[in-house]
């Protein structure tokens, strides 16, 4: 049985991985790694999450199912037209 602290480590190792500049935000690949580890990003209500991200800077905190702990991102878009993301759980 896996620790809450082992299971967030292990998700945000992999979303490191992932690296730091994308030509569009991997939410895909993050909410696939959090959902093997965690658990599905939901919506206030329950569901899965659904939705849009705006803007070329932002930031956005997800629910995990059954955790009591978040999935937090931010998101820059930079001149050369690549994001530079942060994510992480905590």
């Amino acid at each position: 049985m896996t620790t809450t602290r082992t299971t967030k480590a292990r998700i945000n190792r992999q979303i490191h991985n992932l690296g730091v500049y994308h030509p569009e935000i991997p939410l895909d690949d993050i909410f696939a790694i959090v959902k093997y580890h965690a658990g599905s990003i939901v919506q206030e209500d329950g569901t899965e999450w659904s939705g849009i991200l705006c803007g070329e800077d932002g930031s956005a905190r997800f629910e995990i199912a059954g955790k009591n702990f978040p999935l937090f991102l931010t998101w820059h878009k930079m001149n050369s037209g690549n994001y530079e993301i942060v994510a992480y759980v905590s």
